[in-house]
């Protein structure tokens, strides 16, 4: 029973909000594909329209908002090009999105999934403590 996980950050750091957790790949492949093309969207408004037929762009160089905006697009449909359960990385944009499989434990506490499944609310191995981490209705884990 493993559990995927997408989102994306900058390289080196922690992701900004809490990734997408779910036992189910094509959750978390779909959740990361809506947050290129959302990305894709918003960068793209940002700029004043221009000619960037070269490349680089004359006008803002590396940081192309159209350029920009195309990559993150080329990488959603990559996205959606996959395999079911294949793990997927990418750095677009300087910000490195991914779609992980995280294996039959818990991400937050290293419960066993393979051995009891997923119940409500399980106990920390280390402690026996409630861990925070919990799947709601659809499969998807809420912090």
């Amino acid at each position: 029973m493993p559990l995927f996980a997408a989102g994306h950050n900058d390289p080196g750091y922690l992701p900004d909000s809490p990734p997408t957790i779910t036992r189910d790949w094509q959750v978390a492949r779909d959740a990361l594909i809506e947050d290129l093309r959302y990305a894709a969207d918003a960068t793209q408004t940002w700029a004043d329209p221009h000619d960037c037929d070269d490349l680089p762009c004359p006008t803002y160089g590396e940081d192309c908002p159209d350029n920009l905006a195309a990559d993150l697009r080329t990488a959603a449909e990559e996205l959606q090009a996959l395999q079911p359960s294949t793990a997927w990385q990418a750095t677009v944009g300087r910000r490195a999105w991914w779609l992980d499989d995280l294996g039959d434990q818990c991400p937050e506490c290293g419960y066993p999934l393979a051995e009891g499944g997923w119940p409500q609310s399980h106990r920390r191995p280390g402690d026996g403590r409630a861990c925070l981490l919990r799947l709601d209705d659809d499969d998807t884990a809420m912090p």
